[in-house]
């Protein structure tokens, strides 16, 4: 099996999927903070990581569908 290229549809689903989690992983550290507990990440690292996955997310897509 040969790999291909995402459409403009899978990228679109793959990356709101991903803005949600890096969203939700966000709220999770500030709360733990909130609660007065350390987490083991600083805010901002999902922020990141995820922007970087959304980037090379990007770059698997086919060219017409890009950014």
């Amino acid at each position: 099996m040969s790999a291909t290229k995402f459409n403009g549809f899978e990228k679109y689903f793959i990356q709101t999927a991903l803005r949600h989690a890096i969203e939700e992983a966000e709220k999770d550290v500030l709360a733990a903070e909130a609660d007065g507990n350390r987490s083991l990440y600083a805010p901002g690292y999902f922020t990141m990581v995820g922007n970087e996955i959304i980037d090379k997310v990007n770059s698997m897509t086919l060219k017409k569908y890009q950014d």
